[in-house]
């Protein structure tokens, strides 16, 4: 059937990505306040695709589909590190009160993460192509601010917030989605958790605002969507003060540019982190 057209009936492709992330930070204070701090994301995307038949068709116009699902959304296991960011932090105690903190930091990101060509290109040519991506390409300037207010002698409230800025496009035409992203948090105590262990309950709200991306300055129909979501945890600390933290994220709102383009259905995310 090589050359031939084939026309289909209506039909959708069902497209779940499970991500797996493992994010490695370091901190090097140089001379008070003053610290340098990287961070370095290793992600596993795996993607798992079907037709969604909207029309009935026959065998001929199933292959067909399954043929286009296959050029453009294949099931696959994608690995690989994301771009690393490098920042200058300034951090204040006691600002506005005793026991506070106040953070800032800017830098940029490292273009470490894999990219790809143009995939809007090669899927009007009907070639196999992808549009996950593990970076930007482009070094791109990032802000962050985080601040932590003591309630009472067990409790504390927090607040942050974080921008990625892409400011060009990279050898493939890709300019990055604008990020933006900000949270509150209150963290209380829940008493022993063991033999030396301290236990905290968290709670938290989190916001995310991420724009649209570009190819050769024709906006990405799969890119921008505002989220919010909620969390839920538990983080305990032993007598070396290293933290262990369990977190849930669970969705409560998700907004997209042109709901006619797809849709997002997001889903829990599961947090573990240590801290030394």
């Amino acid at each position: 059937m090589s050359g031939e057209v084939v026309d289909v009936p209506l039909h959708r492709h069902e497209v779940t990505v499970d991500i797996a992330r493992i994010q490695f930070q370091l901190e090097y204070t140089f001379e008070e306040p003053w610290a340098i701090r990287w961070r370095l994301p290793i992600e596993q995307k795996s993607r798992t695709s079907a037709i969604g038949r909207i029309a009935p068709a026959n065998g001929v116009q199933i292959e067909q589909m399954e043929r286009n699902l296959q050029i453009h959304h294949p099931s696959q296991t994608l690995k690989g590190f994301g771009d690393m960011e490098m920042l200058l932090s300034w951090h204040n105690h006691g600002m506005g009160k005793e026991g506070s903190l106040f953070s800032a930091a800017a830098g940029t990101t490292i273009p470490l993460g894999r990219t790809e060509e143009n995939p809007y290109l090669a899927g009007e040519s009907g070639e196999e192509h992808e549009h996950i991506q593990f970076g930007s390409g482009t070094f791109d300037p990032i802000i962050e601010m985080f601040y932590s207010l003591p309630i009472g002698e067990e409790s504390s409230i927090s607040a942050y917030a974080q921008g990625r800025f892409p400011g060009s496009r990279n050898d493939e035409g890709f300019r990055g989605s604008q990020s933006l992203q900000g949270g509150i948090g209150a963290i209380t105590s829940l008493g022993d958790f063991g033999p030396g262990e301290q236990s905290f309950g968290v709670l938290g709200l989190l916001y995310q605002d991420l724009g649209r991306a570009t190819w050769d300055g024709v906006i990405d129909v799969n890119t921008g969507y505002q989220a919010l979501s909620a969390s839920i945890g538990i983080s305990w600390k032993d007598e070396e003060y290293r933290n262990r933290t369990l977190t849930l994220i669970l969705p409560i709102s998700l907004e997209t540019p042109n709901s006619s383009e797809g849709t997002y259905e997001p889903g829990p995310v599961l947090s573990f982190g240590i801290g030394f």
